[in-house]
This record gives C-alpha cells, structure tokens and sequence, in this order.
C-alpha cells in the first residue's frame, strides 16, 4: 500500500495547473476520503478535527475555484451527527461518492438546459479546458468546435487534441485570433471556477476578451457549470483572490522585464448572456437564492478561514 502522507496530497491540489475546478473539487473529496481510512484515530472527535483540519487546508489551495469549498463544506455538514468511528469512516466515503458522482449527472442536466436555451446551435466556441463545458460538448454532440491554444499552458490544443481524435470537427487557433473566429460559431461557452452572487464569474484570464468579442458581434455568451461553482464563500464576506502562477511559465528571465503570469479574471455579467446549472437558466436573484441554500454548510468553512 504506498505510504499515506497528507501534506503531499494538498500539495497536489494546489499545484495542478491541469485540471479544472470540478475535477479538483473532487480530487480534494477524495483526499478526504482516504483520509478517513488512514488516519490512525480512534476516537469520532479526534478522526473528525483531523479532516476538519485537512479540509480547511484543501479548500484554501485554490481559492478562485469555489467548488472545494462548497463540496467539503457539504460533506462535513453530513457527518455532523454521526458519533461512531465506523459509522463515521463509512458514512464519508459514501457521501464522498454521491457528491463525485453527481458531477456526471449535472453535465447531462446541464446539457438538457442548454439545448433548450440555445436552440438550433450546432456550433460552439469555448476557450481553455473545462471538464463541464467538453462533457457538454460530448453530451450534445456539436458539428463543429472552435477553441484557441489558451497560453501558458496550451489547455485549448489540449481539448482540440482529444476532441479531434474523438471524431469531431475542430478549429484551433491562436488567443489572440479569437475576435477573427467567433463567428465561425453560434454560441460561445465557457465553464466557471466561480460564480458570484452578481451574477459574474470567474474563469481562466482571456474569457473576458472572448466575450467583448462575442458581444461586439452578437454572439450568445454562456457560463455553463453546476452551482458547485457558486461562490458561496464570497457571498458570507470573503474577499476574491485571483490566482496567478509562477512566471516561468510564460517566459524565461528577461532583462528588465517583470513577467507576470495571472491564471483567472472576472467576467462582469454584463457581458454573459446566461449562466446555465444543473437547475436551468439562472438570473443573478436565482444564484443569490441558492446561495442563501447553501450557506449553512459553507459558513462553519467561512467562520474558520476568517479567525
């Protein structure tokens, strides 16, 4: 059985610049999930205050993507009742699953929605990788898929790369390309490592210019993600933090140049036609009322990063 070491396994999370948010939320859950089995505990109280504290420190790795901690705050929320170690272990790893397994059900529930709102769209352009948006790409089967390289780390070659070997039709292109083809589609999707209780949202730095883009030549503009993404955090008080990474990434050491490398900006809803969840079209007054939903198991995780 390899060796079970924590502190590697949050490293992990908070180093992966591949994966998306929902991805991530779900390998946090999962680090949870091994580590009831392995922590040496004895004792409810004890077991709980260990994860209680692997938890914290999981849904502070990324703190643009709100999933982590709206799906560890739920798990917690589950086990507050539960008074023995067996019963405890057994019940996380089954709440655990259910919440990693409804990331599949939302993208087929969110396809649904989709095909409604926008209508006869057979084409779409999306822009970095989202797990949410190439499920949904998948689940509808769209004719043609438009994507730019998304730099530093090329995520969109990457979602063009395997789209393509899966038989679809794709356009790739550079970022900066992107006003040029956005009418090559008749929709333009993102996905949303956030959603705020305004109705705007987060996502890889360059969405933005995708959707002035988009706006300048009325194309439909849509956040598609589960309300996972919904920044429950941010609507309790918490500041937004905008990740950015090493600057490495873009370019080696230059003279005299400051290189900066951010990895997320804010869409304002002014520019987003819709945001579409697993529950429909949602206007900023629908996401705030989920938020008010939600917040009874996000608030014990807001109460201990504020202290």
């Amino acid at each position: 059985m390899p060796s079970y070491d924590p502190e590697k396994l949050i490293q992990g999370i908070r180093d992966d610049n591949i994966h998306g948010a929902d991805w991530l939320s779900n390998a946090a859950i999962g680090v949870l999930m091994t580590a009831a089995l392995r922590e040496s505990a004895t004792d409810v109280d004890v077991l709980h205050e260990q994860l209680w504290d692997i938890g914290i420190r999981l849904a502070a790795t990324r703190p643009s993507m709100a999933p982590l901690a709206n799906k560890i705050g739920y798990l917690f929320s589950e086990l507050d009742k539960v008074s023995n170690i067996k019963n405890y272990r057994v019940k996380l790893s089954a709440v655990g699953t259910k919440i990693i397994n409804g990331s599949e059900k939302n993208v087929q529930k969110i396809a649904k929605h989709l095909k409604v709102v926008s209508g006869d769209a057979d084409s779409v352009f999306t822009y970095s990788y989202s797990g949410t948006v190439a499920d949904v790409i998948r689940e509808i089967g769209y004719a043609y898929v438009v994507v730019t390289e998304s730099r530093p780390l090329m995520e969109g070659k990457r979602l063009a790369k395997e789209l393509g070997l899966e038989g679809f039709k794709v356009l790739l292109m550079v970022d900066g390309a992107a006003g040029m083809y956005v009418k090559a589609a008749d929709i333009c999707l993102i996905g949303a490592d956030s959603v705020q209780h305004n109705g705007s949202a987060i996502n890889k730095v360059g969405s933005k210019l995708l959707a002035y883009a988009a706006r300048d030549q009325g194309v439909p503009f849509y956040v598609i993600c589960d309300t996972s993404k919904f920044n429950v955090l941010n609507y309790l008080g918490q500041n937004i933090e905008l990740e950015a990474k090493t600057p490495d990434e873009v370019s080696e050491p230059l003279e005299n140049v400051d290189i900066k490398n951010p990895y997320f900006e804010i869409i304002p809803p002014g520019l987003i036609t819709g945001v579409i969840t697993e529950m429909g079209l949602m206007d900023p007054l629908d996401i705030r009322q989920q938020m008010e939903s939600m917040r009874k198991y996000v608030e014990p995780l807001h109460t201990a990063t504020s202290t």
